[in-house]
């Protein structure tokens, strides 16, 4: 017995080094493929960009989460406690809202020319940051000046202001070496061709379907089974790191969905009856996967309020609050987060992370999945529980962030010790 006892606690110690050995394997590769990629022109000077853009940024989302629990119709304190406020001009509020979030990717745009310009050496960087700076406003803005589709297309403001500087440098090199003042006639005729383009990529995009035949394709009963909840929990993340804006399914409460619907119908029938589709995107993915936006990073701002640099302790406390209501815009700009290998990795890890053992708990019955409808901008981290009145989700939901925080740590202590694209 003894010996199958010690031969037991051997093997064990095997694999637990074996799976240590790997875990460092991968983060050393990472870290390596990270610092790389920040030696790239364009990357850098857009995560110089965006940590100059934070400050805006931060009154931006602020302003939106003081809206989204309070002053909304549908606010999720009005909805929970039943308040009656009457705030005048609430659809100009939300207006004002929406064209703050534009005019936070016009600064984008014209720090990351500025940054990049002087990357190239480039000196005359007035006229180029100008043109991206309205560039951006007339590719989001339509004729009700409301941004008409997503504007977290952050992968989009980037390669555009990207191509405008290198279409920029060649042309002041190659064709007007005599070097003529910034605003002359050539100059111009460059920033208006720029500035057509963004206009018709504006009406280009508005006219696209990609965004709707993905909100489509979700409520496909394929991602109500295992092999689909893997697939979104791998493929969320990716997109979100490329700063590719995700359809409000994976970002959002995705209680409309037809799966939802069905259950919730068969609840409110029978509330005995066996559930359709008890594991879905709302009660697997968005209420385990989700904590504090997509990639799970609530954990991030947990990790960073402990950091031994004052300023990742002072970007955690910014970002906290709006990551406990699934807002994690601070935490993409003021790391960031956009294109770095070192921050998609435990990303993945931890969406996938929340799936697995979300699913596992639901077709064990050890959980009930959640069911009933929760406000749109109910915190993730307990969708499970309101979603359920089932107390355990809560222990599902303390296992995974904890163990989501022992995922992000070595590579958060990587990133804190990385500051060469901050030079």
């Amino acid at each position: 017995m003894e010996l199958i006892i010690t031969h037991m606690f051997q093997n064990v110690n095997i694999v637990f080094q074996y799976w240590s050995d790997m875990s460092k394997k991968i983060i050393n590769i990472t870290a390596k493929l990270d610092r790389f990629v920040l030696k790239n022109r364009m990357v850098s000077a857009a995560l110089l960009a965006m940590q100059q853009t934070l400050p805006l940024l931060a009154i931006c989302v602020y302003a939106q989460l003081i809206s989204q629990l309070i002053l909304s119709p549908n606010a999720l304190f009005v909805t929970l406690f039943n308040w009656r406020l009457r705030i005048p001009a609430t659809f100009q509020l939300q207006e004002m809202l929406s064209l703050l979030e534009v005019f936070v990717l016009m600064i984008l745009a014209a720090t990351f020319t500025k940054q990049y310009l002087s990357i190239r050496q480039v000196t005359n960087t007035v006229l180029p940051t100008l043109t991206n700076f309205l560039g951006t406003y007339f590719l989001f803005l339509g004729k009700g000046q409301t941004p008409t589709y997503d504007t977290s297309q952050y992968l989009l403001v980037i390669l555009l202001s990207f191509i405008s500087c290198e279409s920029f440098y060649f042309y002041q090199k190659f064709i007007s070496r005599d070097n003529p003042q910034p605003f002359a006639i050539r100059f111009l005729i460059w920033a208006g061709f720029v500035l057509l383009i963004d206009v018709s990529l504006h009406f280009a995009i508005q006219r696209s379907v990609v965004r709707s035949a993905l909100s489509t394709l979700l409520s496909n009963n394929f991602f109500t089974t295992f092999i689909g909840l893997v697939i979104v929990s791998i493929v969320a993340p990716l997109l979100w790191w490329l700063g590719i804006g995700l359809p409000h399914e994976l970002i959002n409460n995705p209680s409309t969905i037809n799966a939802v619907i069905k259950n919730l119908d068969t609840i409110l029938t029978n509330t005995n009856a066996t559930l359709p589709y008890p594991t879905n995107l709302y009660s697997v993915y968005t209420a385990f996967s989700l904590f504090g936006g997509v990639g799970s990073t609530l954990a991030i701002s947990f990790i960073l309020l402990f950091s031994v640099r004052k300023k990742r302790q002072h970007l955690g406390m910014l970002s906290l609050l709006p990551s406990l209501f699934n807002s994690n815009q601070l935490l993409y700009f003021g790391l960031p987060i956009f294109l770095r290998p070192l921050l998609l990795v435990p990303m993945i890890m931890t969406s996938l992370l929340g799936t697995l053992i979300g699913y596992t708990a639901i077709v064990t019955h050890l959980i009930k999945p959640a069911t009933l409808s929760t406000p749109n901008t109910t915190p993730s981290s307990l969708i499970g529980f309101l979603g359920s009145n089932d107390s355990w989700s809560l222990l599902i939901t303390t296992i995974i962030f904890a163990l989501s925080v022992i995922i992000y740590r070595p590579f958060i202590a990587i990133e804190t010790s990385e500051v060469s694209y901050e030079k």
